[in-house]
């Protein structure tokens, strides 16, 4: 009996010990509103801080107005994702019938919760994916972006074809790309577009986008990248903060 005493004593001592940890840990308030690109809000959206196996630490959901506010762990987050799982082809919750009323999802990449902030987050039916950004070392100054836009509209003629190719990405006469840097619009010098290699049997369409350089300011810079598919007006936005040094 004083075996097990002394045991539950040790095992409530380690939780107040865990629990505490978890309180002292700095957290930051981060909110903001979700919408399409027109501002209607997309109530209901979850928005969820994640770390490289795609794990949540954390999560908000936004109310009828889009507005959501969360205390994140302060530090480096490996994304930001946003979804409305009701929006979202072949999910089990999906409430819409009509393929024009589904919607993709947001993403951040790299995302530092410093301080209390504001992260506003804009989504329709397009997705910039995996965004990369980088400096070529001896180059003219300048910024390249690596992304990988996922339209809606070309993943269901994608789908149609049942190809190996998976071309989800508008050809670059057709894809409309705008950039800010720290809030500031930057010029688009080029965009090429590129091959990815997802397996053996596949492969699919990312781009590599050049933009001017804009010197740093901050221990990181903002990135934010609007895709426009000008051929179906399918439109994404994703955000990537850059380390210089890192």
């Amino acid at each position: 009996m004083t075996l097990i005493i002394s045991v539950i004593a040790t095992l409530v001592i380690l939780f107040a010990a865990c629990h505490d940890a978890s309180a002292q840990q700095p957290v930051v308030r981060i909110s903001g509103r979700v919408t399409d690109f027109s501002g209607n809000p997309m109530g209901g959206a979850s928005v969820f801080w994640q770390n490289e196996s795609f794990d949540d630490v954390c999560s908000a959901v936004c109310d009828s107005t889009g507005h959501y506010e969360a205390r994140v762990p302060a530090g480096r987050h490996y994304c930001v994702s946003a979804v409305n799982m009701r929006h979202y082809p072949k999910s089990d919750q999906l409430s819409v019938t009509s393929p024009d009323d589904m919607r993709l999802e947001f993403w951040a990449w790299n995302y530092i919760a410093e301080r209390d902030t504001t992260l506003d987050i804009r989504y329709h039916r397009m997705e910039a994916y995996g965004i990369n950004i980088f400096q070529i070392q001896g180059a003219t100054p300048a910024y390249q972006i690596y992304v990988r836009p996922m339209s809606l509209t070309r993943t269901a003629e994608w789908i149609a074809r049942q190809s190996n190719d998976v071309s989800l990405a508008p050809p670059p006469e057709l894809l409309d790309v705008k950039v800010w840097i720290d809030g500031v619009e930057v010029d688009v010098l080029m965009k090429q577009q590129v091959k990815e290699y997802f397996s053996a049997e596949q492969t699919g369409t990312a781009y590599l986008i050049t933009v001017s350089y804009r010197p740093p300011r901050t221990p990181y810079t903002t990135f934010r990248i609007q895709l426009t598919d000008m051929e179906n007006g399918d439109q994404g936005e994703g955000i990537c903060h850059y380390e210089r040094f890192r």
